[in-house]
């Protein structure tokens, strides 16, 4: 056999299919084993233990093919071989999906088939040679190559087995960037899968174990239904959904309620991205398309809310910690007039666009005064995922004070943080791979070792190589290595559970208007959790709150940037319309606080802070209306009949 071919089963009951898939196979170079009963298949199995594809038809003469494969990789457990099912019988949409996720199955051919699919697939799938480069270091080596190809994006993408729920975003963007068909299959660590399907590069199904919907939540807040039809629906007791009611009552049109299910969609894939390790396994397969589906244009939108909401800036700064001396340029496909550049994180940076023209750096980006620091990472990160613009060659240090600027930045990074941590630190900087190329790769952030051995960027640059170095060897001892991950999980829920103590004492200081108290503990409750529930809409109402005339822009400012990062899921209860309410009354806006103020009620009819609001801008218009009245009106009033 030809270096580079694979070993191959074929389990199939169908003669005639066997022998043209053994054929075509055999031609192109691969060993190729043939089974027409799962006995048969086992003894291969048994004696093979480098087969690298089943080929495994669903329906079987002794069980079902997907019994077969959850039988086969329990019994040969080092076997490691890529699944491709075939049927010409379970075709629906449901079967394929559940299908592939319970088999990890990288593809599912529907009967007839093309012959040459089968070669396609065989040869997108087979392994790269090189175990010097983990597929999840591919994916980021994307951010410094303009020039790749959809075909090595969809390879790269299909040889990933395990990442960070924080890359997801970067995933979907590829997969429908790449005009992808088939089902993306992602298994946490609780046990839950959930599945994405593509069509040509639009998302069309996600599928997810919590099921919760913000229907009449979404349709409230987005003004296509008021509240009272909202209800009459929810209380009519029939079989329909209360889309399909609103629409045959003329209350809703069919194009709005399918806007909202795109939203719900979003809502579901927002769910997917967390801040823990993923496997996910992407399926090859014909889905067909299907309405309401989120196409290329649509998924830019929501791009930005997930980078902006959902990952977190201690993530990214890991993650660019490699790119943070590289150059920023605009690759081939910007342009000026991009709909990215007119989003909000972009926006937020005043002269990002022309600065991109300067050879500027990450590092300098964030040194730029007026520039948010999770603005610049989250902005960055969307233009890059977006493929707007890619990192050049990694700019020499100019000086040893830039570069003692540099190392002191790391080590500030790394301190207080054991070895587990660390070693996450540089595997989501590096991209992974073995624990010397991880070492050898975050080396090179520091620049070459200084000359002057008695200076303070000598004896920086060694204080961080020891560290590194230290949390590698301790990384080898498995046993040290997994007590010291369960003291971290263990004292991260501690903290998770004493911020969300702390939330219940913020929510009644901003109850009783206490803003400073409020603004203390939230504090506080940031550095235990960045990703508490409802943070991010907590701090605007406290900064709002306690907002003074003379820094009112500066207030501003910063609650739009806290917006932004409130998730979709949390902008469908009585605190997000309530919050929006204060920010457009902050501004001077009085009719569009108003409205807020009212759908906050709509949501909650007992929630007081959003009543009382109203009451207050009632007050105020009635007491300007006062002033405002024609002084004609005013004294002929004074002398009209009682």
């Amino acid at each position: 056999m030809e270096s580079g071919k694979s070993k191959i089963l074929i389990l199939e009951d169908d003669e005639s299919v066997r022998s043209a898939l053994k054929e075509i196979l055999s031609r192109a170079g691969h060993s190729v084993f043939v089974a027409s009963r799962p006995d048969e298949a086992n003894s291969i199995l048994a004696s093979n233990s480098n087969i690298e594809f089943l080929f495994c038809d669903c329906l079987l003469p002794q069980m079902t093919g997907l019994d077969f494969i959850k039988q086969a990789r329990a019994n040969y457990p080092s076997s490691k071989f890529k699944v491709v099912l075939m049927s010409g019988i379970y075709t629906d949409k449901s079967f394929i999906q559940e299908a592939t996720q319970s088999t990890q199955a990288v593809a599912f051919m529907k009967k007839p088939f093309d012959m040459e699919q089968v070669l396609k697939i065989v040869k997108k799938e087979e392994a790269p040679r090189r175990e010097e480069s983990s597929a999840r270091k591919l994916l980021y080596q994307m951010f410094a190559n303009p020039t790749v190809t959809n075909r090595q994006k969809r390879k790269v993408i299909e040889s990933i087995e395990e990442v960070s729920g924080f890359d997801l975003p970067f995933l979907y963007s590829l997969l429908v960037e790449t005009k992808s068909g088939g089902y993306l299959n992602i298994y946490n660590a609780d046990g839950s899968v959930s599945g994405i399907s593509f069509c040509n590069g639009n998302i069309v199904g996600v599928d997810v174990d919590d099921k919760t919907t913000f229907l009449g939540e979404m349709l409230i807040q987005s003004g296509y239904a008021t509240p009272q039809d909202v209800q009459e629906a929810l209380r009519v007791k029939n079989n329909r959904r209360i889309g399909d009611y609103l629409i045959q009552n003329n209350q809703l049109s069919p194009h709005a309620f399918d806007l909202i299910l795109m939203e719900q969609m979003n809502i579901r894939l927002v769910r997917t991205i967390v801040d823990q390790k993923i496997r996910v396994n992407f399926a090859s397969a014909e889905v067909e398309m299907s309405n309401p589906s989120i196409d290329a244009d649509s998924l830019s939108f929501y791009l930005h809310d997930w980078i902006a909401s959902k990952i977190s800036v201690n993530w990214l700064k890991s993650l660019y910690v490699m790119w943070s001396g590289n150059i920023i340029v605009k690759s081939p496909t910007f342009r000026d007039d991009h709909p990215a550049l007119s989003m909000s994180l972009v926006k937020s940076l005043e002269g990002l666009t022309v600065k991109l023209n300067n050879q500027i750096t990450l590092t300098q980006l964030l040194d730029i005064k007026g520039y948010n620091e999770v603005a610049v990472y989250k902005a960055i990160h969307f233009l890059l995922t977006k493929g707007l613009i890619v990192f050049a060659q990694r700019a020499a240090f100019a000086s040893p004070a830039e570069q003692l600027k540099v190392i002191k930045k790391i080590a500030t990074e790394l301190e207080n943080k054991n070895s587990y941590e660390i070693v996450a630190y540089m595997e989501t900087g590096t991209g992974g791979g073995s624990a010397e190329s991880i070492l050898s790769d975050f080396m090179t952030l520091l620049g070459d070792e200084p000359t002057d051995t008695a200076s303070e960027v000598y004896s920086q640059w060694h204080k961080v190589r020891k560290l590194a170095e230290d949390a590698m060897t301790a990384s080898k001892d498995t046993n040290k290595i997994d007590q010291i991950r369960q003291a971290t999980q263990r004292n991260e829920a501690e903290a998770k559970l004493r911020a969300n103590s702390l939330m219940e004492e913020v929510k009644k200081a901003l109850q009783y208007t206490q803003y400073a108290k409020a603004l203390e503990l939230l504090a506080e409750v940031s550095k235990l959790n960045p990703q508490t529930q409802q943070l991010h809409l907590y701090s605007s109402w406290a900064k709002l709150g306690s907002v003074e005339v003379a820094k009112k822009n500066f207030v501003l400012k910063e609650v739009e940037l806290e917006l932004m990062q409130v998730p979709p899921d949390e902008r469908y209860d009585t605190l997000f319309p309530f919050v929006i309410g204060l920010f457009n009354k902050t501004k001077g806006d009085m009719v569009a606080a108003r409205k807020s103020f009212e759908k906050s009620v709509a949501l909650d009819p007992s929630f007081i802070p959003a009543r009382r609001e109203i009451s207050v801008l009632a007050a105020a218009n009635k007491k300007q209306d006062v002033f405002n009245v024609d002084l004609k009106q005013v004294v002929s009033g004074f002398f009209k009949k009682k």
